[in-house]
Formats: C-alpha cells, structure tokens, sequence
C-alpha cells in the first residue's frame, strides 16, 4: 500500500496541471486586478477567458459577476452568481450578492429563498436575517420582518440598520409607541444619521407628541437638508 501511495505521490510530481490550467489562474488574476482598478469590461474580457480555459474555475464567475452587477447587467450578474452555486453550493456569498440583485429587481420572493439558504449554512449571518427582513418589509410581511430583524440584533447588538427597519415595521403594523425605543436605539449607536431622527419624528407625531417630533425634525434637516420637503409633508400632515 505505502508503494502504491508513492507511486501517485510520483505520477503528480512528474505531470504537472496542465497549462490552460495554470493559465487560467493567470487570467482570473488578472480580471481580479481590472476589478479592484473599477476597469469592468475588461475584467469580463478576463474572466471569460479564464473561464472558456477552465469552467470549474468558480471564482471566475463570481469576478465576472461583480463586474456584470457594477455596470448594472443583472441578468448577467445573476446568471454567474447561478454558476457558482452550482460549482460550490456551500458558499453564502453568491447566494448573498444575488438576493441583493433579486432585492433591487422587486424580486423579493427570490431574495428571500437566498437568504433563506444563507442561513440554512450559516445561522449566523446577522446581514442575512436583516435583507430577508427587509424583503419581508417590502412585502408587507411585517410581523415576520420584525422577527427577522429581531434576530439580526441577536447576533450582531451594533447593526444600527436592524433597529431602524424594525422600528419601520412595527410602525406599519400599528405598533408605533414600541416603534420609538428601535429608532432610539438606533441613533444611539450612529448617531450621524438623519432618517433615524427623522422617522423617530414621524413616530412622534403619530403618538401626539409635538415637543419630541420637532427636535427630531431640526435635528434630521441639520444633518441632511434634501429631507426637508419630506419632513415638511409630515408636519403638514400632522401639526394641529
């Protein structure tokens, strides 16, 4: 047996891969380079040489994916993303990037069997929980997008967003006062953000609340001024 193992250790010293193989690798280099220089057409050009070289070589498609997704060809991008699932099903970060393209098609039905499977590998992926929430949002599945939310903030307590959207949802299920903690909360922790002190404004308005409403309102035009035309309908809508 120690012989036998000898023998095939000797077969692949003796014949190296082979060199589309080896050149492959070069032109995924190379497109990994045109990628991270923001030159997308020719990182494609790259990659598809890699991959008419060797069509295992999964990295490839997830490059060219990237590049197809930055120059706004989705159906391209998704396509390569679909590629890479199949060569390596266990990886989350196709599934990711292409349930962020189904989310910025409408799709969310699609986006959320995404991260469902993200999740299914990886039960820790706080990003995961959050966008399927998101998705869920969109659909007006509120309840379930506050669970989701809910469980993004389990796992990641600084994901500033999560508290935000949750606090969004629980505002469209008629749950507003326990609305106001999530927006707190969220400004707690960034608290550089106009739409948190905006929407906590908006949230105050509904309960009634005018003293709160308005320094929430100042505040959020302090820190974007294009806000105003919104803020301004909301208090229209809700000053006596």
């Amino acid at each position: 047996m120690r012989v036998l193992y000898i023998i095939v250790i000797q077969i692949f010293i003796s014949f190296p891969l082979p060199v589309w193989s080896q050149q492959a690798e070069e032109d995924l280099k190379t497109g990994d380079l045109r990628l991270f220089q923001d030159k997308y057409s020719e990182a494609i050009q790259a990659y598809t040489v890699a991959i008419e070289q060797d069509a295992r070589l999964w990295k490839a498609y997830l490059g060219r994916g990237m590049a197809y997704a930055k120059l706004g060809d989705y159906t391209n991008a998704i396509a390569d993303y679909t590629q890479v699932i199949s060569l390596s099903p266990y990886d989350p970060e196709a599934y990711y990037l292409r349930a962020g393209l189904y989310m910025t098609r409408n799709e969310y039905n699609e986006a959320i069997a995404d991260y469902t499977k993200i999740l299914a590998i990886d039960s820790t992926h706080a990003k995961a929980y959050m966008d399927r929430g998101m998705a869920h949002y969109k659909l007006k599945n509120y309840d379930v997008a506050v669970t989701d939310f809910s469980e993004a903030i389990l796992i990641d307590y600084y994901l500033t967003d999560a508290y935000y959207y949750r606090g969004l949802a629980k505002i469209a299920r008629r749950d507003v006062r326990n609305a106001v903690p999530d927006f707190s909360k969220a400004i707690e922790l960034l608290e550089s953000k106009a739409l948190y002190y905006k929407d906590r404004g908006f949230a105050y308005y509904i309960l009634g609340e005018w003293k709160q409403a308005g320094a929430d309102m100042t505040k959020a035009l302090e820190l974007d001024a294009s806000l105003k035309p919104e803020i301004d309908v909301i208090k229209k809508t809700f000053l006596p």
